[in-house]
């Protein structure tokens, strides 16, 4: 049985500007208030999307949703018409206009967590819609998220509604979720959560320990499968508000912080045993220490969210590792990443320009959610919305025509804007229409 991994990235709507809304996320805050260019946004997920279909990799495109959320604005109190509406919230409270226009479910990682048929007792691939629940202007995004997914993956997946319970279930899917197995199939769950004692003193944790036992009590995994590991508080006070900002997986690897866990009763351990006791195979886990990268380093730099790929041989698995262009510009995390490359941990490296997304709080492994399935099942999987030069072609061409080159915080209460935004929106939505 062979297994592979599909990549799923959303288009980066019209309306991407820098609100500072991200709770715990400094790029996200430093950004605040700053111009915008969602046309390059755009571009630049796309040139990403393109790099990893051109490596062989299955690559599929979700649209961007509709934004403003009208239905937020109207139920925080704001009416009339459009250029009422959005004057009101303009004035009154800016705050929620962003959180309302927000394109932060570019950051797909966040939309779910997956778990293939192979691991659980049902015999059923699993994936629950992430709620979202730390900020206003991520709550907004799980039901466009759950419509566009049932539309793009086959029949196959059980496809579950987030979790319900407000701030003690608090969701934010794969960047808080690992998947580590072998090529073949079979692997173990690895959940990281940031609540419970000793907690940040700075940041909110995102992600709580219930939210993750509950999804895979939901997805029907043996407890002998999951582990769960708890943020330590000073990576969330950095600024690591997810894991995939201190840590990467991909198969036998795992590879993170000295400071992304704390570690009291070697949790760590107990992950290698069980994925020993699994699979028959050792995990390969490197630690980089403080001393070669620092945690505001790995932070600013997002290191550990450069997005790993696999690409399965007769001979063997080949990685291949895509570094946000601040990962270049560093010595430290330089060096880390041509030590990987000699050693043949990765056999190719490549730098990807980001910037936009990386201002707002996000890199490479921020922008897709990894779905794991056989290789007979691509294709059940909507055929429109997957990587191909003609989709490419024509999602540039609309961007290019439609998008906005820059956007201030002030644009948001512009009706004219706003309707272009919708307009564009609308097209790109046409163009990735499942028929």
């Amino acid at each position: 049985m062979t297994w592979l991994e599909v990549q799923v990235d959303r288009v980066v709507g019209p309306t991407h500007h820098f609100g500072g809304l991200g709770v715990g996320n400094v790029a996200s805050q430093d950004h605040r208030g700053q111009v915008s260019n969602p046309a390059a946004a755009a571009l630049q997920g796309l040139d990403k999307m393109r790099q990893v279909a051109l490596l062989g990799i299955p690559q599929w495109i979700l649209p961007p949703p509709m934004r403003p959320d009208l239905s937020l604005l109207r139920n925080v109190g704001f009416s009339g018409s459009l250029r009422d509406l959005l004057r009101r919230a303009l004035d009154d409270a800016p705050e929620i206009l962003s959180a309302a226009m927000s394109c932060s479910a570019m950051w797909t990682a966040n939309a779910a967590t997956v778990t293939p048929s192979c691991d659980n007792r049902l015999g059923t691939s699993f994936l629950s819609v992430a709620n979202l629940n730390s900020s206003l202007h991520r709550t907004i995004e799980p039901q466009s998220t759950m419509e566009d997914l049932l539309a793009t993956l086959p029949e196959s997946f059980q496809v579950l509604p987030p979790l319900v319970g407000g701030a003690a279930m608090r969701d934010e899917g794969a960047a808080n979720h690992m998947r580590l197995a072998t090529p073949a199939g079979p692997g173990i769950h690895v959940w990281v959560y940031g609540d419970g004692d000793p907690t940040p003193k700075r940041f909110w944790p995102r992600q709580s320990l219930a939210a993750c036992r509950a999804i895979a009590r939901r997805h029907g995994l043996d407890e002998s499968l999951t582990c769960f590991l708890k943020q330590h508080p000073k990576a969330i006070d950095a600024g690591a508000f997810h894991n995939d900002v201190v840590a990467m997986s991909d198969h036998d690897l795992l590879i993170h912080h000295e400071l992304a866990y704390d570690t009291g009763g070697d949790p760590l351990q107990q992950i290698e045993d069980r994925f020993q006791q699994r699979t028959g195979q050792e995990l390969t886990r490197i630690v980089v220490e403080q001393s070669q990268l620092s945690m505001d380093e790995a932070v600013e730099t997002y290191l550990f969210n450069s997005q790993i790929l696999a690409r399965h041989h007769e001979d063997g698995l080949e990685r291949i590792l895509l570094c946000p262009r601040q990962v270049e510009r560093n010595g430290h995390t330089l060096q880390l990443v041509q030590q990987w490359h000699q050693a043949g941990i990765f056999t190719q490296v490549h730098y990807v320009d980001l910037e936009q997304s990386m201002d707002a709080g996000g890199g490479p492994a921020c922008l897709r959610l990894r779905v794991p399935i056989q290789l007979q099942e691509l294709g059940f999987w909507s055929s429109r919305r997957r990587w191909s030069e003609s989709l490419d072609a024509e999602l540039r061409k609309t961007i290019q025509a439609y998008y906005p080159t820059r956007l201030t915080l002030q644009d948001l209460g512009c009706e004219e804007f706003v309707r272009q935004a919708m307009d564009s929106t609308n097209r790109i939505a046409q163009i990735l229409s499942v028929r």
